[in-house]
């Protein structure tokens, strides 16, 4: 987010290349992902957690979120004056695009990124992260396409009130 504000600070644009580069990381999935990995199965080597093939899994799925993120909080971000995909990709086009044309851009992006991240979850041969790794950063992109399915997820009202029964409501049984 220091990155952003430098961005806003100096009025300067960054390339799609530099958002995303920054992007993937402030989506901040590493706090949540990451420590998971550890308790799924088999032990990770420092080495595997190093190596390319973890590292692109983990930024193929942080960037499905970002831009996911990105696509559906365009409308009120917009109005705050805050960048995000949408409409920088509108801005590097000279404004030519629409944002429906913009969004329909960045859900092709978010496409090919899945797709990626899904050919790498369902490479067996040299791989050296384990299945159950994989198959975890494959759930959690369905929970972020979930999430984002309708709206932001994180300023959905049907969200909020889906997390509110969940904790305030009682499980009841239907066993007699």
């Amino acid at each position: 987010m220091l990155r952003e504000a430098k961005w806003v600070r100096d009025k300067s644009l960054p390339t799609m290349d530099e958002y995303m580069t920054n992007g993937f990381v402030s989506f901040a999935l590493g706090p949540i992902v990451l420590p998971a990995l550890y308790f799924v199965g088999p032990l990770l080597s420092e080495e595997t957690v190093c190596g390319a093939e973890y590292q692109t899994l983990f930024k193929l799925l942080s960037i499905c979120g970002r831009l996911l993120n990105d696509i559906h909080s365009f409308e009120r971000e917009y109005k705050e004056g805050k960048l995000n995909a949408v409409s920088l990709h509108m801005v590097l086009h000279d404004e030519a695009l629409t944002a429906e044309e913009s969004i329909r851009d960045i859900k092709s992006l978010v496409y090919n990124q899945r797709r990626e991240l899904l050919r790498l979850v369902l490479q067996k041969k040299g791989s050296a992260v384990p299945q159950a790794c994989k198959d975890l950063f494959w759930k959690m992109s369905k929970v972020l396409h979930l999430f984002y399915m309708k709206d932001d997820g994180f300023t959905s009202q049907e969200m909020i009130h889906a997390v509110k029964a969940i904790i305030h409501e009682p499980i009841t049984s239907y066993e007699h």
